[in-house]
């Protein structure tokens, strides 16, 4: 036996698979295995195959939609071949089996029969059958297709055209299908009227010419061979496929049958039936230019750095599809499509609760694509952060079914990261000493008056500031400031702030001389769209008088012995927005007098603007609430009772300003 060679049929070219075997080409993976389904299912012709295995036994028989419209039987009915067989006319079915039988002893690789089927509801199909079958390298049949077309309209005419000229005519104008007839000197005798819509030439003008003028120069002598291989055999059970010239310049595909008749003068001619198959040959293109885009990317895939990945929207994450980068981590792509490893397996134990609970929110929240980075653990046991930027897939309910990652390696990059961000943090904490040891740690020991702080910045350094200094014997100044802003820049104001006012505030007691003496200091030096808010405020011992100006600031709460509030709210511009005249004109120093137990609360915005989840900010009532009703708690403890209360109401949100807060009570 000569060695198999691929089929020549028209149906062939349909399940060749672009010169790869089905097993193959599904083993492909998820993509080709729908691709091949989509064209299977809504193909416009009936289509079965059969796996035969070793022992030379046709499987179970596989149809599609078309295929069981045709016969009138189920998918699964159809299945098995003998349902197929009580439904088949038997001269057919004798017929069909001798074929095959030459087939499977390596006569031939396929055939074209026409055969009826008695459909249950008692109509009788008469249909096309192609049969192609595919080898091994041994000539064994592995694969047994077939294709199933249609042809009861056709045969029908041609009998009525037998019977009766008249229905002859009638058929010649309605059918679909192109008839003609060919001289044996190659010259139209006879085409149907079907012609001019099909082709754009109007019939006079085609009769008399030569076939060859109308038939592409490459499909020329497959044309001639089919007609002088018709003329020999007078009925020709195959077609051929071949590309006709349009009026408007370009080719359609055309299927033909033929058979040969004799000619008023006792010649042979042939008489053919043509069709237009453009929309099959052109899923056929399409399906072949899918399989070469497909591979050609995979290809680039493979060689690309980063990891393509498909998953299932389950539990552990089971993978699909992986491609060959993955080996970069030591893994090789079966690991994880044979179900032995997922990506929730290797990623890092400190990630996979986090990775898992923000996979679960973007699908809650029905987002169609998003990134995240996160640590896998390599087969070797080392440790590679990467990017991972996921696109979701939805089912027609709107629930997920796949994620398709991109995942790159950014270890690299992390490294870089870390290592700046090291000595960015470094010198971020030696400010922060810095700053540190410019706030009071050990308040002053004044027997008259109860003191207590609480300073958090959201850095290492923030732009806060509050300070007790002495003002003279008698006197001492407390300090409430906000830079606006943070960092570095913040934090530098802030300190030229405190330099300046201790210098300012020595045996000054006005509150309002200090303050302007400060802004018109701090003024030339202050940079662009910064300010300072301020609270200075010199409590005299003796008569426990308050005399205070507010420069922007928050208003101080005092918050009286007997329940009641007061807020301090003195106008006054921020330092910084005006040199001299307009600060000063609207700076207002105010005097009020103290009792014991009265408690002077001065606070930045980071107190009151603290958030929670759903975005309530903390708010002055709620500083009011916490601190009320405390005249007999230590200061201390009240500070620790508000610093519970913030934490615990700010608790899942960020905290984005620094949160400073003095609180004063004379005794």
């Amino acid at each position: 036996m000569s060695s198999p060679e691929m089929p020549r049929t028209p149906a062939d070219a349909l399940f060749s698979l672009g010169g790869t075997s089905l097993p193959e080409w599904l083993s492909r993976g998820p993509d080709a295995v729908q691709q091949l389904t989509l064209f299977f299912e809504h193909a416009p012709v009936g289509l079965s195959w059969r796996e035969v295995n070793e022992a030379g036994t046709p499987g179970k028989n596989v149809v599609n939609r078309r295929f069981c419209e045709l016969i009138g039987l189920s998918a699964e009915e159809a299945s098995n071949i003998e349902n197929v067989r009580k439904i088949t006319h038997p001269d057919d079915w004798a017929r069909q089996q001798q074929l095959t039988a030459e087939i499977y002893a390596g006569k031939r690789d396929g055939f074209t029969l026409e055969k009826r089927y008695q459909r249950r509801d008692g109509r009788e199909v008469m249909c096309e059958l192609t049969i192609v079958v595919l080898r091994n390298e041994t000539g064994r049949v592995t694969h047994h297709f077939a294709m199933l077309a249609d042809v009861s309209a056709r045969h029908a005419a041609e009998q009525e055209l037998r019977r009766s000229e008249s229905r002859w005519r009638t058929y010649l104008k309605i059918a679909s299908e192109i008839l003609f007839a060919i001289t044996p000197e190659g010259r139209y005798k006879f085409v149907s009227d079907a012609w001019t819509p099909k082709l754009g030439h109007e019939v006079g003008d085609v009769i008399g010419k030569p076939y060859m003028e109308f038939i592409h120069p490459d499909d020329r002598p497959l044309f001639k061979g089919y007609i002088d291989e018709t003329l020999e055999l007078g009925v020709n059970p195959r077609g051929i496929e071949y590309r006709v010239h349009h009026k408007d310049g370009h080719w359609i595909w055309h299927a033909t049958t033929g058979s040969a008749y004799t000619d008023r003068d006792g010649r042979r001619a042939f008489f053919g039936v043509g069709r237009d198959v453009s929309i099959r040959r052109k899923a056929q293109e399409e399906l072949k230019l899918a399989l070469a885009r497909r591979e050609e990317l995979e290809q680039i895939v493979n060689r690309s750095p980063s990891i393509v990945v498909l998953w299932l929207a389950e539990e552990n994450w089971p993978v699909e599809y992986v491609s060959q980068s993955i080996r970069q981590f030591g893994y090789q792509p079966e690991d994880f499509t044979s179900r032995r490893l997922s990506f929730r397996g290797i990623t890092h134990p400190d990630d996979r609760e986090r990775v898992g609970a923000e996979v679960d929110a973007h699908a809650a929240g029905g987002h169609h694509e998003y990134s995240q980075e996160y640590r896998i653990v390599c087969a070797d046991g080392s440790v590679r952060w990467v990017d991972d930027h996921t696109v979701v897939r939805f089912a027609p309910d709107g629930s997920v079914t796949h994620h398709e990652g991109l995942i790159s390696d950014i270890t690299p990059r992390k490294d870089a990261e870390d290592r700046e961000r090291a000595l960015r943090e470094r010198d971020l904490r030696l400010a922060g000493e810095v700053q540190h040891q410019l706030r009071p740690h050990v308040f002053p020991d004044i027997g008259e008056v109860e003191i207590e702080a609480l300073s958090q910045a959201s850095l290492h350094i923030g732009g806060d500031y509050y300070d007790v200094l002495p003002v003279d014997e008698r006197r001492w100044g407390f300090v409430m400031a906000d830079v606006a802003g943070k960092g570095p820049a913040a934090a530098l104001m802030m300190a030229a702030c405190r330099a300046t006012l201790r210098l300012c505030a020595a045996g000054e007691p006005s509150a309002a001389t200090v303050v302007r003496r400060v802004n018109r200091a701090l003024h030339g030096d202050m940079p662009r769209g910064m300010f300072i808010s301020l609270f200075y405020g010199i409590l005299d011992l003796d008569t426990n008088r308050l005399t205070y100006v507010r420069a922007g600031h928050e208003p101080a709460l005092l918050l009286r012995a007997g329940g009641s509030l007061e807020l301090l709210s003195a106008g006054g511009l921020a330092l910084g927005f005006d040199e001299g005249p307009v600060f000063d004109a609207m700076l207002e120093e105010v005097a009020i007098d103290l009792g014991a137990g009265d408690l002077l609360t001065l606070y930045t915005d980071g107190i009151t603007e603290a958030a929670n989840a759903a975005g309530d900010e903390f708010g002055r009532d709620r500083l009011v609430t916490t601190l009320s009703g405390q005249e007999q708690t230590p200061l201390p403890r009240v500070v620790e009772k508000l610093n519970r209360y913030l934490r615990q109401f700010s608790a899942l949100a960020s905290r984005n300003d620094d949160r400073t807060l003095l609180l004063v009570r004379p005794r």
